[in-house]
Order: structure tokens, then sequence, then C-alpha cells
């Protein structure tokens, strides 16, 4: 989403990004990522119960899909960093949400790899704005 954050932001749209970690690890990391939208830390899941995402097991880690990921962003100079607590405890997923509370998009990761794409996620907000 950080490529397209400027677009996001031109449709009438905005970023955030939930981690299931406390707000000071959030907020370190994303500090070190030079990520230039909000972080949040949910260290007891409250939004990722809300939402649905559930626990994702080996497959959805360390599967074919995720490892060919993983090497194509890794071409791009992308890394993993330092996972800490249930790093692999749960699917992610993204999702647009409009000021009247609906749901424009609500995307489900088949893996960590599977993230909705940027054209997916600007439409959704084009609609919701």
């Amino acid at each position: 989403m950080g490529e397209a954050h400027d677009e996001i932001l031109a449709a009438g749209g905005d970023v955030v990004a939930v981690f299931q970690y406390s707000g000071e690890e959030v907020r370190d990391f994303c500090a070190d990522q030079g990520v230039d939208f909000d972080c949040l830390g949910d260290p007891d899941l409250e939004g990722y119960d809300a939402v649905g995402l559930g626990k994702g097991g080996l497959k959805e880690y360390l599967g074919p899909q995720m490892l060919k990921s993983t090497i194509a962003a890794a071409k791009e100079g992308h890394f993993v960093g330092n996972p800490k607590g249930g790093a692999i405890s749960l699917e992610p997923g993204t999702f647009v949400v409009g000021t009247d509370g609906r749901v424009a998009l609500a995307h489900y990761n088949k893996d960590a790899s599977d993230n909705a794409s940027n054209e997916d996620v600007l439409e959704a907000v084009r609609r919701a704005a």
C-alpha cells in the first residue's frame, strides 16, 4: 500500500496498517521501514477477531507461492524482518471501509503473499469515497 499511498489519498482514502504487536513495537517497525501512513498495534487481536482474520499454518507461510514471492521481493531489495511473538499466527487481510461504515473491499489473504492489488484497493476507495 505504501507504493499507492499518494493515489489512495488523491482518491479520497487513507491507509492504516494494523499489526498484532504492541504500539511501541509497531511504531519502531514502521519508523525503521519509513512508512508514511498510520500504523497501529492490536496485541489483544480485537480488530483481527472483528473482521474474521483466522490463524494461518505452515502452508500459508512456507508454501511454494510464499517462497516464490519472498524471492521476488528479495530481488527488489525487500527482506523479511525479525518476527516477534506470534508472527505466523494470523492471516493478513486488506479492507476498505467508507466513512459511512460500509465495507467496500474485504480481501482475506490465501497465504502471507496474497495481498490485495493496489488497483483493487484504489477501485474500492473510489467507490467508497
